[in-house]
This record gives structure tokens, sequence and C-alpha cells, in this order.
């Protein structure tokens, strides 16, 4: 009886062990089948279900991992293309390096140049002189521009106090453009007028100023278009003043109930003495003033070649720091081409070389053909949506 058992038993294990052979078949591939049958027949096998996919994917990878090994002409292949690789790269490589070579060499150069400007301007520095006639030009200058100062604030003070503010008994021009009461009277009539009389003159040697400014930065046409539009505004202004004190005059000291006119201005010696004084001193002391600033840059004789040898300086540093930035730009390349190289090298040394783009377009294949069992056994949507999820995962670790 337990010998019968026994011979139970041993057939059971028998069915068992043939059992599990011919489904490990089943899940082989054969050798005249495609990618795509494969697919369709585990697909199949397993009823389409969503769990058992990677596993058959694993499968698929095993199986072309091992074609591609045994193919001793695609490894040849494989390995001649690492091989182009790595030579093109190479070839990259020392392209960017000689790039790398000149820009150094250039930045060498400028580096040389801007030690040679430094250089020249200590020596400039060292044996640099004062330039005597220079210096006493510009104390001239200066003599002269505060005496026209004073002058300007002198006239410009009772010339606009005589025209808005004095009375009308002025029986000349000289009287107008010179009162010595002019500050006093102004004290007396309030505070306005005395600061108005004071910042009066400030108006026209801010104008003398702007002059200078312009000609000495503007560039071109606009620069002797807004020098010409300054004179004019002074021009008119003391026009205005010379008419105010003329007209004056011509009421104290002519008899007539004749209005007074511009034509009449013009030809009264009252109105120009005003101009003369006013206007062409202005003039005057704008040239002076510009005059003194400019001997006062060439005191020292060597100021604008120091000035042009700091620019040279400046402009060469911009060019070295942008040949910098090149510089680290290509390093970054030439350090990703290296990473790049190494890793075909470390390919080219395993015994395995697997060409991705064939073991992509296998997996491709074996998936096509199990979606479209999925298809055919009218899966959900949501199933195989998932199935497709399922495989971009797989395919994304490769």
């Amino acid at each position: 009886m337990d010998r019968m058992k026994n011979l139970f038993k041993t057939k059971d294990a028998v069915d068992n062990v043939v059992s599990q052979e011919t489904t490990h078949r089943s899940n082989v591939k054969e050798v005249e089948e495609t990618y795509r049958a494969w697919g369709v027949r585990l697909s199949g096998n397993a009823g389409g279900n969503i769990s058992a996919l990677n596993p058959a994917l694993q499968s698929c990878y095993t199986q072309n991992v091992n074609e591609q090994n045994q193919n001793r002409e695609l490894q040849e292949k494989n390995q001649s293309n690492i091989q182009k690789q790595i030579a093109t790269k190479q070839g990259q490589r020392d392209g960017l390096q000689v790039q790398i070579d000149a820009k150094i060499r250039s930045k060498e150069r400028l580096e040389e140049e801007v030690q040679t400007y430094r250089d020249k301007i200590d020596e400039i520095n060292c044996n640099d002189k004062v330039n005597i006639m220079a210096k006493v030009n510009f104390t001239i200058g200066v003599i002269i521009t505060i005496l026209l100062a004073a002058y300007l604030f002198v006239f410009y003070s009772s010339a606009s106090f005589s025209a808005f503010f004095g009375n009308d008994n002025i029986s000349g021009a000289g009287e107008a453009i010179f009162d010595a009461h002019c500050f006093s009277e102004a004290v007396e009539n309030g505070m306005g007028q005395l600061l108005f009389i004071l910042l009066m003159p400030v108006i026209f040697l801010g104008l003398g100023f702007l002059i200078h400014q312009f000609g000495d930065v503007e560039k071109g046409w606009s620069k002797f278009v807004k020098i010409g539009a300054l004179y004019v505004v002074t021009f008119i202004f003391d026009a205005l003043l010379a008419f105010e004190i003329s007209q004056k005059v011509y009421n104290y000291t002519v008899l007539s109930e004749e209005p007074y006119t511009v034509s009449m201005a013009f030809n009264s010696p009252n109105f120009w003495i005003v101009i003369f004084s006013g206007f062409v001193a202005y003039v005057i002391w704008g040239l002076v003033f510009d005059f003194t600033l400019q001997h006062f840059d060439n005191m020292n004789s060597h100021t604008k070649e120091i000035k042009v040898l700091e620019d040279k300086i400046f402009n060469s540093r911009q060019q070295i720091d942008v040949i910098k930035n090149l510089i680290d730009q290509i390093q970054i390349q030439i350090n990703n081409l290296e990473t790049e190289i190494a890793a075909l090298n470390t390919q080219l040394q395993n015994k395995s070389l697997i060409d991705k783009n064939i073991l992509k377009q296998a997996l491709s294949d074996f998936f096509t053909g199990w979606i479209s069992y999925m298809h055919l056994a009218a899966k959900s949507q949501r199933e195989q949506d998932m199935a497709t999820d399922t495989y971009n995962t797989f395919i994304n670790q490769l």
C-alpha cells in the first residue's frame, strides 16, 4: 500500500516538473518568432494582466541583450561605432583646446599691454614737470575772471534795480547801470528786492558756466546749437534791461508824449551803452573763464597723455574680462567632452556592447504585440493606459 502511495507521489512530482518546463518554454521567444508576435503570445498567456507586463518586458530586455552578445558582427559594429564616437569627441576636444590656447595668448598679450601702459604712466609721473607758462596764464586768467565776475555782479545788480525798481528820474545810462545806492534802497524797500538784485547776476554767471560745459562735453553740431541758444537768451535778457533803462532816460530827458519804441531804442546811445556794458563784458568773461580752465588742465603737461593711457587700460581690461568668460565657457565644453569620452571608453572595455537603438526597437515591437492583444481582448482604456505608463517607465530607466 505504501509503495502505491509513493508511486502516485512520484507521478505527481514528475507532472509538476513537466508543467513548469512547458510554462517556461511558452514564455521563451521562439527562434523564428518576431518580438511583436512574442508580445502577443505572452500577453495572451497572462490574459493581458498589467502585473505581468513588467516581468515580460524584463524577459524581452534579457532576450535582446543575449542576442546582441551572441551576434559577433553586431558586436564588432558597435565597437567600431564607439571608437568613431570617441575619435569625433576627441577631435572636438582638441579643437576647443586650440581655441583656448589662442585666447590665452590674446589675454596674455593684453595683460602685457596693460602693464606697458602702467609703466608709461609711472614714468610720466616721475618725470612730469609743471608747465610754467600754463601756470602763469592760469593765474592771470583767474584774476581777470574774478574781476570780471565782480564787474558783472555790480552791473547786473544795478541795472536790474534801475530797470525794475528804480525811479524814473534817470538822465543817462551810466547813472542806471552803476547806481551806488541800489543796495541801500533795496534794503529799505524790503528783503525781496535785495535778494532779487543780488541773485540776478547768478543767472548770467550760470549761463556762462553752461556755455563752457557744452563746449567741453558736447560733440558735433549740437554743441554749437546749444551754445548759440544760450548766447541768444543772454542777449535778449540784456536787450530787455537796456530797453527799460533807455526808455526811462528818454521819458526823463525828452519832453515828448510820443511813446518810446524799439526802433527808437536801436537808435539810442543809451541802449547800446547798456548792451556793451553787460552783454559784451559777459561774453568776454565766458571766454576768459574757458581759457583759464584750459590752462589749468595744461599746467601738468602730460595730463591728457595720462588720460589717454588710462582709457587704453580700461578698454584692455574689458577685453580681458570678455576673453576670460569665453575661456571658462569653452573649458566647460571640454570637461563635458572628457566625461563623455571616459564613459565611451568604459563601454569599450566591456565585453558586452549593446546597441540601445536595437534594444529599444525590440521592446517597442514587443509592447506593440502586448497592447494589440489587450485591444483584441477588449481590455478597458484605463488598463491600456496603465500598460503604456508601465512601458514608458521601463524604457526611461534604460
